[in-house]
């Protein structure tokens, strides 16, 4: 049976808030009457989809009952998925992570084994969380490469061979009876960036993903911007004017010389150079050098790496401030992967963008680390995923109450 439009204004409204709220706060943040907050409320009380147990201070009169989401209505299982590794969590439908584990990957072995072996990190987390696989009502899932949204269908990428178009919806359901939303893990990650109380409320914001690829999220007047094709922001494939060949086949793309992939590449060659005697002795030890080595090289203030991450950083950030240009976002997030090098390649990209964005684009730009750091992905993928839930799944019982 349809669900009112009303009740899941009200009960979006209870389950994005980050305490509880009282009826009158719900009038004032939906714009409802009072008489109408009630009708709903009490319905989705019945439901056990909302409690409200506690009590709120008092304004004069009675202390107004406090409304909460009922975590225990159901859990998401998340994923976010990247050509190197996996992070997979449970999370309840506020979004708040239960448990959580990632585990090295390699996205070229196929869909078929890589969900395989994500499935069998997703039911240990079960097992250890001892949260029954019924009690999953969706999948959410971020790739690191394009995903036509609609259809939840990857695009073709060459690092990885086989995804394209492939119906990873059809996986899930042979082990979960619930929807799966799958999309490109920068636009999870920017949803997950956005749920952090001293931002939720910007409007327009880039979230810039440095890993082995470069790509940005960008949120425009509260929502993704996706393009006509959806797949908007992939900036790493922009011309920097190099020769380098990219592995899309174009050359000069920023991702060929200032992704991750790139820069253990230079790392590598540095070290069998002997210009970077700590990378020396790391290249006889493991006969490679890879971002993680450049991390520690740059971490242990390795001069020769410490200025290969600037010059990355210059580069990234000098393709961003066209970016900055154009749209003139309020605030940018770093993460992924390269990103958790810190503050060098933070420097480096604001130097870029306040050097080459007009003036009046950065005027009151803020450019900053992620504050969610590696959980920003999981997190995104449950945002989407509890969203489309309750938009699109809520349904309504013959005994009247709702049901996820």
């Amino acid at each position: 049976m349809t669900v009112p439009k009303i009740t899941k204004v009200v009960l979006q409204a209870i389950r994005r808030s980050k305490k509880p709220l009282s009826k009158g706060e719900l009038v004032q943040i939906t714009g409802l009457s009072l008489a109408t907050v009630t009708e709903h409320v009490e319905r989705l009380i019945r439901s056990q989809l909302v409690t409200d147990l506690e009590l709120g201070q008092s304004t004069g009169g009675r202390k107004p009952r406090l409304l909460s989401f009922n975590t225990e209505a159901g859990y998401i299982a998340a994923i976010d998925l990247e050509s190197t590794h996996v992070h997979v969590g449970i999370l309840d439908l506020t979004c708040s992570i239960i448990i959580s584990r990632s585990r090295l990957i390699d996205v070229s072995q196929g869909p078929k084994a890589v969900l395989e072996q994500i499935k069998e990190l997703l039911f240990q987390l079960l097992d250890e969380s001892k949260i029954d696989q019924n009690l999953i009502k969706g999948i959410g899932m971020g790739l690191p490469g394009p995903v036509e949204f609609s259809t939840g269908l990857p695009a073709s990428l060459p690092i990885m061979p086989g995804w394209d178009r492939y119906p990873i919806h059809q996986f899930w359901s042979q082990y979960f009876d619930c929807p799966c939303f799958v999309d490109n893990n920068v636009y999870t990650m920017l949803l997950g960036e956005h749920t952090v109380d001293s931002i939720s409320d910007i409007e327009n914001f880039i979230f810039l993903k440095v890993g082995n690829g470069i790509g940005a999220g960008i949120m425009v007047k509260g929502e993704i911007y996706r393009g006509a094709s959806e797949y908007a922001g992939n900036i790493g494939h922009n011309n920097i004017c190099h020769d380098h060949l990219c592995y899309c086949g174009n050359r000069g793309c920023l991702e060929a010389i200032a992704g991750g992939r790139a820069i253990a590449r230079k790392a590598e060659q540095i070290a069998r150079e002997g210009k970077s005697t700590i990378l020396k002795e790391v290249l006889k030890i493991k006969g490679k050098i890879t971002i993680d080595d450049v991390k520690f090289a740059v971490r242990e203030a390795d001069p020769v790496m410490v200025e290969l991450i600037r010059e990355s950083g210059f580069q990234i950030g000098s393709v961003l401030a066209g970016l900055v240009n154009f749209f003139n976002p309020s605030l940018i997030c770093i993460g992924g992967s390269v990103a958790e090098i810190g503050d060098v390649l933070l420097a480096s990209i604001r130097q870029a963008v306040y050097q080459k964005s007009l003036p009046i684009s950065t005027r009151d730009l803020v450019i900053r680390s992620s504050y969610l750091g590696d959980k920003a992905g999981i997190i995104g993928a449950a945002v989407l995923t509890a969203e489309k839930i309750i938009d699109d799944s809520l349904i309504r019982t013959k005994e009247g109450t709702y049901s996820i």
